[in-house]
Parts: C-alpha cells; structure tokens; sequence
C-alpha cells in the first residue's frame, strides 16, 4: 500500500499493511536537528518566526510561508510519515519590534500586547496586555453582530482562508495524504466571561454555535471539492481532571451543531476529527454518539484516554496520536517503545493513527521520536 492508501483504509474501517503514521507538529529546534538545518515547522519559535517575517513585508512574510512549507513536507520525508497536516499558524501582525526577541502589537483601540520569545526554552507569550476585559455583555454583542453580519462564504472568501492549506496540499501532491484543519467549534475556556456566559444567555449561545455549525456545512462542500477526505476541528474543552464545562451544559450547547458538521462531512464523503486535549470520558457519548462524530485527536494516555479503553466503549471510532508527548519529551526510548506498542496493540489493528498525542515540543530527544516510529513500522495489523 501507498501512503493514500492506508489513509484511505482506516477511513473506510479496513486494515492498512501498517499503520499510517502522522504528527500534530514538530517544535522547530527538534525539526532542525533531524533535519541538520535550521527549520521552520511547527510550536512557539514559529509562531515568532512568523510574526517577525511581517514586519520585513508582504514579500518577505509569503517567503517565510514558502519555507515552512518546504521544511514541512521535507520532514514528512526524512521521518517516512504517511499524513500531512499543516500545524497551527499565527495570524497576528506585530507593530515593531522593542528588542530582538520582543514585539509590539498595537490595536486603533489604544490597546496594546507585548509578546516575548525566549531562545533558552523556545518559549513565547504574552508579557503584557491593556485589554480591556470582557464581560458576559461583550460576548452577547460579538455573537449577536457575527450572526447579524453574516459570514462570507463564497468560493473566493474560502479560497482566501485555506490559501495556506491548500498551498501546501499542491506542493505535496500525490505523495501525502493531507488533513485539512476548519470549521472549529470556538470554546473560550479560559475566558472568564465566556464561561459565565454559557450560564446566563445558553440560549444565545446554543443559536450562535448551530448558526457557526451550518456557516462551517458550506465549508465542508468546498473542502470536499478540494479533494479534502478528513477534517480536523473542534476544540480544546478540558484538563486531565476532566472537561471545563459540565456534561449536561456541553450537550445543550454542542451536541446539535456538531451534528450538522458530522452529518455534514457524511454527506460529501469526509470524516470529521473532534480534537481535544484531556480527559473527555463525560462527553464521549455526547461528541460520538449523540452528535455522530467519526473521528476523536489529541488522545492522550496521561489523561486516561487509552485506544483500549476507548475501544471498548467506542470500536468503530477513529482515534489519532495516544502517544503521550510527555514520555516522547521525558521518558527513556524503552519507554517511549512500550507506549508506543501499546497503543498500537489495543488499536487492533484498525481505526487507529498513531502519533504523539500533541506537539513534539522543544527538548525532545531526536531519538525517541525515531523510537516512536520504528515501533509503528515494525506493527503489522
């Protein structure tokens, strides 16, 4: 089988020869040790990277996102990965910059942030913010004028917000499946007044996500026109204790609109991907049951979400990564092996792509990572 192939297989509930492998993202310090050149692929130093190439131009910020894609597909390569996701990008356009590892970002409000990156750890974030907090209010006026507005979603429009992806599907051509990322489902859970929010105006809210539901159905047409088979969305909704948001709150406000992304992607031939961080045993039955979701990413074992637990309860759903990042960082290669067996064992051999449960942060021995794959190679189902 080619890489296609073995994608296409565990989309349709078949077994692949082996398991087809993929990565959320590779921090750009381990990327260039692999690669034995400095490499712009994924994490904090990118998201620098990126927004320091703004300042340089139009010219110079297309340039960075030429290489990014270069250094991506060339690091498919070299590790032999069998799927293509483009990682998360920063969107944001820096002002000036303070020092060499400090940018500005000024707002027509008179608002500011201050962002820092930190060469020692390849870190990056904010280290000051005049934004004015929001209120429960704010977040009704902002849904209510999106919904008013209206959104665009013409062929042009969506050309322009997946230009970056679809760029890097025509750079890999036939020889890598590709994962598109869209139609989120946009969960503020650090934001105060969001989660007071979803308690004082839930029927709001419960309009505005099945309204983003039914705006993201005409994104999955477009995709599916593209060539597109898998979508990654969702969103972040819990710790490893469990989900910010109580199992009853969530199927109120979630479980309709992704239903009607879900049956969406059904409909054009997709796959639709519910990718989450932590421990979501509560809202399983909401996300993949109720709703019909096909697909669940990010599953970490650190948070208790096993492939054989999941399995169980679940056999035809479609689970990706499993191998905890933190043992990929921090454990022995003989640790980062028997994880890796594992998951690949308790998948059975079937509806299963096996990768690092997150990113493949800064400090992450090259070694473990081959380890990771040598493990999935050597797997047959």
């Amino acid at each position: 089988m080619n890489r296609s192939e073995r994608f296409r297989a565990v989309l349709e509930h078949k077994k692949p020869d082996k398991m087809p492998f993929y990565f959320p993202t590779i921090a750009c310090s381990v990327a260039s040790e692999i690669l034995g050149y400095p490499a712009d692929t994924g994490s904090d130093s990118l998201h620098f990277h990126e927004e320091c190439s703004w300042l340089d131009g139009e010219n110079a910020h297309a340039e960075f996102v030429a290489k990014h894609h270069e250094d991506t597909i060339a690091l498919h390569r070299r590790l032999n990965a069998d799927i293509l996701r483009e990682t998360w990008r920063s969107s944001a356009r820096p002002t000036r910059k303070l020092d060499e590892y400090t940018l500005l970002f000024e707002r027509a409000d008179g608002s500011h942030q201050i962002k820092r990156f930190y060469p020692e750890t390849q870190t990056y974030g904010l280290i000051e913010d005049t934004t004015p907090a929001k209120e429960p209010e704010d977040i009704v006026r902002q849904y209510a004028g999106e919904m008013e507005r209206g959104t665009d979603t013409s062929p042009q429009a969506l050309e322009r917000i997946y230009q970056s992806q679809l760029e890097l599907k025509k750079l890999a051509g036939d020889e890598f499946p590709m994962i598109a990322g869209g139609v989120p489902i946009p969960v503020q859970m650090t934001s105060p007044a969001w989660l007071e929010a979803t308690l004082l105006e839930t029927d709001l809210l419960k309009e505005y996500y099945l309204y983003r539901a039914n705006i993201g159905a005409r994104h999955i047409e477009w995709l599916a026109g593209q060539g597109f088979r898998f979508l990654n969305g969702g969103g972040d909704i819990a710790s490893n204790h469990g989900p910010i948001l109580s199992p009853k709150l969530f199927a109120d406000l979630f479980a309709e609109p992704l239903a009607v992304i879900a049956n969406t992607c059904r409909k054009y031939g997709m796959c639709y991907c519910y990718r989450t961080d932590g421990n979501i045993w509560s809202l399983m039955d909401t996300i993949f049951r109720q709703a019909g979701v096909q697909a669940y990413g990010e599953v970490d074992r650190y948070a208790s979400m096993t492939v054989g637990a999941i399995r169980e309860q679940y056999p035809e759903l479609i689970i990706l990564g499993n191998i905890s990042s933190a043992t990929l960082c921090t454990g022995t290669e003989e640790e980062v092996r028997r994880e890796t067996r594992s998951s690949l064992e308790e998948s059975g051999g079937t509806h299963y792509i096996p990768g690092p449960s997150n990113a493949v942060v800064h400090g992450t021995p090259a070694a473990n990572v081959y380890a990771m794959i040598e493990e999935i190679e050597k797997y047959r189902p």
